[in-house]
């Protein structure tokens, strides 16, 4: 009885470890491994083992930003059962890492959580940090951005409004070209391919006295939507020409 109620408090209790068997991940690809679960000094019953997909988010808070831990996916890998004194178990598991898990770079951590969830206990968790790649289509979607004379400033996951997404801020290399200060695409990733709203930030330099007016009121910064089907993304000339032309509208 003793143990049983220092199990309660995590004492003795199953303890739990997850071995991510995929090394390169990729979202809309399968990640696989194992939940390896020991039993500890007394027998317990666990209703469910939970693979929590989580990142860290931006997320606005009055004129400020806060960093927020945010669930993206949850993947059941076993219902109901039972873990003896000293038992190990295996569990494989295989599922789908969804389009819009965010690709780390930069500071962007993305993880699995395993959680056992075990009634009137301290849940047993194990944390497997991951490094998500980016598929084809978005490469040649950044480096549609380089050939056109801007470069990767930051990456960002932003959340607001219950929603998530990826913001990914490119800058011009030289003003010459382009009058911006800055072009913001917060990207969402799906199976057909990218849709993203973009902010256009127009540079401040040589305005007149309306445009600094405009600057003032918050009113320079253009907001749109912009899509590609994954066809549209297998050459990064292409999109090029296909950014140029969406932004030589507010330039």
């Amino acid at each position: 009885m003793f143990k049983k109620v220092l199990a309660k408090l995590g004492i003795g209790a199953a303890t739990v470890n997850t071995i991510i068997h995929t090394r390169d991940l990729y979202p809309g690809k399968n990640v696989e491994g194992v939940v390896e679960i020991n039993g500890g000094s007394v027998a317990q019953e666990i209703n469910h083992i939970a693979l929590k997909l989580k990142a860290y988010a931006k997320r606005k808070s009055g004129d400020s930003e806060v960093s927020v831990k945010i669930q993206l996916h949850e993947e059941r890998v076993s219902g109901k059962l039972q873990i003896e004194a000293n038992e190990k178990k295996v569990i494989p598991f295989s599922f789908q890492l969804p389009y819009y898990t965010p690709i780390t770079i930069g500071h962007g951590q993305v993880w699995i959580e395993t959680d056992l969830d075990i009634d009137l206990s301290i849940d047993p968790t194990d944390i497997d940090y991951l490094k998500v790649h980016a598929h084809e289509e978005l490469e040649n979607f950044v480096e549609a951005f380089t050939i056109l004379g801007f470069r990767l400033r930051q990456v960002e996951v932003e959340a607001q409004n219950g929603r998530f997404y990826q913001e990914w801020e490119f800058v011009p290399k030289s003003k010459r070209e382009w009058r911006f200060d800055e072009i913001e695409c917060m990207i969402e990733p799906n199976q057909e391919g990218l849709y993203m709203r973009v902010a256009v930030d127009k540079a401040g330099s040589h305005r007149g006295l309306t445009e600094l007016l405009q600057e003032s009121l918050g009113l320079d910064e253009k907001k749109t939507a912009l899509s590609f089907k994954n066809e549209q993304l297998h050459d990064s000339h292409s999109i090029a020409k296909t950014i140029r032309a969406f932004l030589l509208q507010y330039n």
